[in-house]
């Protein structure tokens, strides 16, 4: 059976919390409302977008509702790319999670290792300022979209379809499989791996049938792909209600 991890600074932070509401609980009324200021990148892993163009981790921030933010951006920075963005905290006194996608503004993102950086200030009378900053591991993800339409072939045997597929360089494509199914009968087919360079890249895909005829009209399209990046398969999917079409 695989053994499930939790990531440390996951634990860290679910612990920090726990200690936090143990001590509001035995605190004086004085003290109970009073809300420390914090904001943590909790991802050990990050998402490369397909294209390289933007990168995806969670942070956890904590803030008093009655603040004002002035502040909340995080920077990514690579060799080879950087980019920075602002986030929206939700304050409260208890510590929230915040998904943040921040775009390459130069050069592109690769995966492997990226340094993050994370800032909060806010108005308390005063300004106050809460900042961390860490390595973390980006893995890439895959997009791909199945067409509208699928034309029949081989008198009605089997359909096309046209597929798209987009995935970050440094990733190896492991092609995929199409499954068409028009409420009569069901077909199958499979397409070669397309270049990995963070360009869409569309295939036709035939999905033939051995029940009988596909007929013209409304079909459910299933697909899914994978690429391999440092020993690790990553996949996407998509799923849609497509028409077939005559030739």
């Amino acid at each position: 059976m695989a053994r499930r991890f939790i990531p440390q600074r996951v634990r860290l932070l679910v612990l920090t919390v726990l200690v936090g509401l143990l001590a509001a609980g035995g605190a004086q009324p004085a003290d109970a409302h009073r809300t420390g200021l914090d904001v943590e990148i909790v991802s050990e892993q990050g998402t490369l977008a397909p294209d390289g163009q933007s990168m995806t981790f969670d942070l956890a921030t904590t803030c008093d509702r009655k603040w004002t933010v002035v502040t909340a951006q995080v920077s990514v920075v690579q060799p080879q790319g950087s980019g920075e963005a602002s986030f929206t905290p939700t304050c409260a006194r208890l510590a929230y999670g915040v998904r943040v996608t921040v775009p390459a503004l130069d050069g592109s993102f690769r995966t492997g290792d990226a340094q993050v950086s994370a800032l909060l200030v806010v108005l308390q009378g005063k300004t106050k300022e809460a900042r961390d900053s860490a390595p973390i591991r980006v893995r890439p993800s895959m997009s791909i979209f199945l067409a509208d339409e699928a034309v029949l072939d081989g008198g009605g045997g089997a359909v096309r379809i046209d597929v798209t597929v987009t995935c970050p360089p440094s990733s190896i494509g492991r092609g995929g499989e199409v499954r068409v199914y028009d409420g009569r009968v069901a077909g199958t087919g499979s397409f070669a791996p397309t270049p990995c360079d963070g360009l869409p890249h569309t295939t036709s895909a035939r999905a033939a049938t051995s029940e009988g005829v596909f007929q013209v009209g409304s079909a459910e399209a299933f697909t899914f792909a994978s690429v391999e990046e440092g020993g690790d398969i990553f996949s996407g999917v998509d799923l849609r209600t497509i028409q077939i079409t005559q030739p």
